[in-house]
């Protein structure tokens, strides 16, 4: 008895490392460790690459040097989604295959002496930097809300959260924009969050880039990638405790506790279109191309979404997992 439970124990193993050895080997790379790519580390630790044949390596790096590692070769999907476009409409034969979400994912955090818009006339406003979409939609919301431009001050402060957060507190600003896990931790500061700012019009966020290469050449990869994607977002939205766990163990929080990721999470997940995430709208197409592209880059109109996307797979992937009933 003992002897044939060893051998059915050898025999599992060895078919697990077949089906490890079998398995495609595919690099991702992600601007960094942040709730903003849970997805790809929830993707790995519930399996669903490997349930397309897919074996993941997830590697830290953003912008242009992401670019340059997926036309070497070296990476075969890359989350600057941003700088992707930009490259592609500057000539680089590269395409947005898959965005994450439908809408910015930023809230409007302010000090809890702001009640409303109004009072941040002659206010400072703490944005990543003059000219990006940061500002762009810290711009729009104080204007739709009865201010102008003029009557805010815009103070570039780059990516962290913490000196934005802090800076508030101290009195020195007054307002900033902040990602879902820096609005969490705001509010146990004492701070408040005025607004969504997805609300105020799609433009989908976090996409992915291939090059025209891995399409042409291998386009089944691409779409398993892309349903291996798909259901890590899904998990996300309907069991965000499951996914905040793997979240404590990947990614890099500060001091974001558990409890404070589960609602981050959720907060990160209103960004989210309805149903299979993953395929932005005509609507959000749109406005990539102008904010994402025409605007950054000055160009007098925009180019062709033909140019610069292609979503056949998105489009196939969500028909298919909305069909099993997936997404409700």
């Amino acid at each position: 008895m003992l002897l044939r439970l060893l051998q059915l124990l050898l025999a599992a193993v060895g078919l697990a490392l077949a089906t490890s050895a079998g398995a495609e080997l595919i690099r991702t790379a992600v601007p960094r460790a942040s709730l903003n790519y849970l997805s790809i580390y929830a993707a790995e630790a519930k399996g669903l690459f490997k349930d397309e044949g897919l074996e993941n390596e997830t590697i830290a790096i953003g912008g242009p040097a992401a670019i340059a590692a997926l036309l070497s070769g070296n990476v075969d999907f890359s989350g600057a989604g941003g700088s992707g476009l930009r490259a592609a409409a500057k000539g680089a034969e590269l395409k947005a295959i898959f965005y994450q979400t439908e809408k910015v994912t930023w809230f409007f955090v302010v000090h809890p002496s702001i009640k409303s818009v109004a009072d941040l006339k002659g206010k400072k406003i703490a944005v990543g930097l003059i000219g990006d979409s940061e500002d762009r939609f810290s711009t729009m919301f104080v204007e739709n809300n009865g201010l102008s431009a003029k009557d805010i001050t815009r103070i570039p402060m780059g990516t962290s959260s913490g000196a934005r957060i802090a800076a508030i507190k101290s009195g020195s600003l007054q307002a900033a924009v902040l990602d879902p896990g820096g609005m969490i931790v705001a509010e146990k500061e004492g701070l408040h969050s005025l607004a969504f700012l997805g609300d105020l019009f799609p433009l989908p966020f976090q996409g992915y880039v291939v090059t025209d290469k891995k399409i042409a050449e291998n386009p089944a990869q691409i779409r398993r990638w892309i349903r291996a994607m798909s259901r890590a977002l899904l998990f996300l939205r309907e069991r965000p405790e499951e996914a905040a766990d793997i979240g404590i163990k990947k990614l890099q929080l500060g001091n974001i506790n558990r409890a404070m990721l589960i609602e981050a999470t959720k907060a990160y997940t209103r960004a989210f279109p309805p149903g299979v995430p993953g395929l932005p709208s005509a609507e959000g197409i749109k406005n990539i191309l102008e904010y994402e592209v025409r605007v950054p880059m000055s160009m007098a109109t925009p180019l062709p979404a033909r140019r610069l996307l292609d979503l056949r797979f998105a489009e196939d992937v969500k028909r298919e997992l909305e069909q099993k009933g997936l997404g409700r």
